[in-house]
């Protein structure tokens, strides 16, 4: 992603398929630089407003020209404004604003932002990680953050999610691009992903964290594709440069025909208590 040309090892389970770290830098903030999680402010206009409403309404075939992946999560959840919320991860919160301005009980924590993040409603996004975090959700969100934890994170979600409450993981997953494109596989990310999984390798870690998996949405996009295209040509994200029209649209093609396989390179996971 930064272009350093750093090596990192990871080691790889022979009964799961599971990648994880070998060794965890010491100074691993380094690898997050001050605008990872730039804390923006978020605008929100009437329009942005009505159109979020209507995509969260049995009226979103209106809006749906529009895909918007992290609101599809919300769809999927079937999260309710009187349900509490809670994003671990997520950057500065741009979904969280979102949700905040259409009346959502909604907040997140994230160790990766600078300061806590504020909006008109209050703190937004706390510096904090899940584990110094009190109360109990009716739905806990990572959002392609779980993969930069330590391993126990999603123990400590079930231990914060009510008895009825659903938990979502929207993570990286080994298949067909691991496969095809190995360390130059842009999802590997490292080493700021820890752990990368496998269907299976998640499937057991969930029960041991006391969760079920309910159900399973692959939702790659051209993304995977035209970043790994770019790392086998020793060019890093800072400096790739965009794809084409023509470009995006085969990548869209192949990344949801992949998707319709079950061998897209993210996926979500919709867990509820055991």
């Amino acid at each position: 992603m930064l272009g350093t040309r750093e090596e990192f090892l990871y080691s790889e389970c022979s009964e799961c398929g599971c990648l994880s770290l070998a060794e965890i830098p010491d100074d691993l903030d380094q690898y997050y630089p001050l605008d990872y999680c730039p804390a923006r402010t978020c605008t929100s206009s009437v329009f942005r407003k009505l159109r979020n409403a209507l995509y969260l309404s049995p009226f979103s075939f209106l809006v749906n020209w529009r895909r918007r992946n992290d609101l599809d999560v919300i769809r999927r959840a079937h999260l309710k404004k009187d349900m509490s919320f809670l994003e671990v991860g997520g950057a500065s919160g741009s979904l969280l604003s979102d949700l905040r301005e259409l009346g959502y009980n909604a907040r997140g924590v994230n160790l990766y932002v600078r300061t806590d993040v504020r909006d008109r409603y209050g703190v937004r996004v706390e510096r904090k990680t899940l584990t110094e975090v009190k109360g109990k959700f009716d739905v806990i969100l990572f959002r392609h953050s779980l993969e930069h934890m330590e391993i126990d994170m999603l123990r400590v979600a079930r231990e914060h999610l009510k008895s009825d409450g659903s938990c979502v993981v929207c993570i990286p997953i080994l298949g067909w691009a691991w496969k095809t494109y190995a360390t130059d596989w842009a999802e590997l990310d490292a080493p700021r992903h820890r752990v990368v999984h496998s269907n299976k390798s998640f499937s057991l870690l969930a029960e041991k964290s006391g969760f079920k998996i309910e159900k399973v949405v692959f939702d790659s996009t051209e993304y995977q594709l035209w970043a790994s295209d770019a790392y086998q040509r020793n060019i890093p994200l800072v400096d790739m440069p965009p794809p084409t029209r023509i470009q995006r649209n085969r990548m869209r093609q192949l990344a949801e025909a992949l998707n319709l396989t079950g061998k897209g390179d993210t996926a979500q996971f919709y867990l509820k208590p055991a």
